[in-house]
C-alpha cells in the first residue's frame, strides 16, 4: 500500500503536525506501507523528513483551501495511493469534498471538531477530549489517547523513562515549547525561572542567544541550551520534571510518565490544556498572552515545590497511555480502510 501525508511545516506554521504525521508514517512503514510526505516545508522540516527516510514532495505554498482542486492535482495522481492522511487546521469542509471523486481513502487527523461534514473515511483524534466530541457518523473514528502518535524513539525509550523515581526533589529542569517558539517562550520562560529557581540544573531546547546564554549561566552546573533536533528521548530520560507548549510536546511529556507544567501558545492549545490538566495530567500555565510574568512566577514556585503534585500526575500519565499508541492507531487505521 501506498499513503500521501500533506502537511505544513514551517517557523510560523509550526511543527507539530509534521511530528504526528511522521509518527504515524513510522508505525505505517512497519506495516508495508510506503508513505510520501507533501507540503511547505522550511529547510528544517525538509531535513526531519530526509533524515527519517520518506519520500518527499515539497510545495511552495501552505495547504489553500480556495485551491484544492488545483493543488490536489499537483501533489496526487488519484491512483498513485490507496489513500491520503491530511493533517492541517487550514482544511475546510470546501477542501476535504473535494476528494470525493478520487480514489483513494482520505484520513483526517484532527484536533478540535471544528468542521461540519467530516466528509472522509477516517478521523483521527487523540487528544484527551476526543472521545466527548460529537463527530458525525460516516467516518471511522478513532479517538482518544490510545491512539496518541509519538515518534518510534520516544515508544521505544519509554520504559526506562516510565520506570524513573521522579518521586523526589525536581533538581533537573527540562524547557521544550516545540518545534517553534514564535513568542520567544524559552527566553521568557529563563527569565523568569531565574527569580527564584537558580539552583535548578535546567536544560532549554532553543535557538541559542546571548541573552538565554547568559541566563542558563546563572542556572547550576550542566546547564545548558540545547540545539533542537528529531529525537528529545534522551532529553525526557533526563529530566525529573518539563515545562512545555501546550500543543503535542505537552502529549509526549505526559507519555513519557515527565511532570509537566504546560504554557498555551494560542486558544485552541489553552482550551485544550485546560481540559489535559483536569485530568491531572499536566499542570496549565495559562495562554501566553494573558499570563503576566508574575502570575506565571507564582504558578511555577508551586509546580515545582508540590513534590506531591507531580507524584500524582507521574502516575496518573503511567496509566493513561498504552504502550504503542502510534502503532494502535496505524493498525485500526489500516482495518478500518480495508472494510
Amino acid at each position: 500500500m501506498k499513503a500521501l501525508f500533506r502537511c505544513d511545516a514551517t517557523e510560523a506554521i509550526g511543527f507539530g503536525h509534521l511530528s504526528r504525521c511522521m509518527a504515524l508514517a513510522e508505525a505505517l512503514e512497519a506495516s508495508s506501507v510506503v508513505c510520501r510526505l507533501a507540503g511547505q516545508f522550511d529547510e528544517n522540516a525538509k531535513r526531519k523528513i530526509i533524515e527519517a527516510g520518506f519520500e518527499l514532495t515539497a510545495l511552495d505554498t501552505p495547504l489553500d483551501p480556495k485551491a484544492s482542486s488545483s493543488e490536489i492535482a499537483s501533489t496526487m495522481d488519484a491512483n498513485a495511493f490507496d489513500f491520503v492522511v491530511l493533517d492541517s487546521y487550514r482544511a475546510d469542509d470546501g477542501y476535504l469534498a473535494s476528494f470525493a471523486a478520487l480514489e483513494p481513502a482520505l484520513v483526517v487527523i484532527d484536533d478540535f471538531r471544528l468542521l461540519s461534514d467530516y466528509t472522509c473515511d477516517a478521523v483521527l483524534n487523540f487528544t484527551w477530549e476526543a472521545p466527548e466530541l460529537s463527530y458525525p457518523s460516516g467516518p471511522a473514528l478513532l479517538l482518544g489517547p490510545q491512539f496518541l502518535l509519538v515518534r518510534r524513539r520516544l515508544v521505544e525509550q519509554r520504559a526506562l523513562s516510565v520506570a524513573r523515581d521522579r518521586a523526589g526533589a525536581a533538581r533537573k529542569l527540562l524547557v521544550l515549547i516545540g518545534g517553534a517558539d514564535p513568542k520567544n517562550l524559552a527566553l521568557r520562560l529563563a527569565r523568569v525561572l531565574s527569580a527564584n529557581h537558580k539552583d535548578l540544573c535546567l536544560r532549554i531546547i532553543a535557538e541559542d542567544g546571548p541573552e538565554i546564554d547568559s541566563l542558563i549561566a546563572q542556572f547550576a552546573p550542566g546547564s545548558a541550551v540545547v540545539p533542537r533536533q528529531p529525537d528529545i528521548s534522551d532529553q525526557f530520560l533526563w529530566a525529573d520534571v518539563a515545562i512545555t507548549g501546550g500543543g503535542l510536546i505537552k502529549y509526549e511529556s505526559a507519555y513519557m510518565a515527565v511532570p509537566v507544567a504546560a504554557i498555551a501558545q494560542n486558544e485552541g492549545q489553552d482550551r485544550e490544556t485546560r481540559v489535559f490538566s483536569r485530568a491531572g495530567l499536566a499542570h496549565d500555565l495559562g495562554l501566553a498572552d494573558a499570563v503576566t510574568d508574575a502570575d506565571l512566577t507564582a504558578s511555577l514556585d508551586r509546580f515545582l515545590g508540590d513534590a506531591s503534585l507531580r507524584r500524582a500526575m507521574a502516575s496518573r500519565m503511567r496509566d493513561a497511555f498504552v504502550a504503542d499508541p502510534s502503532a494502535n492507531a496505524a493498525q485500526t487505521l489500516l482495518e478500518a480502510i480495508e472494510r
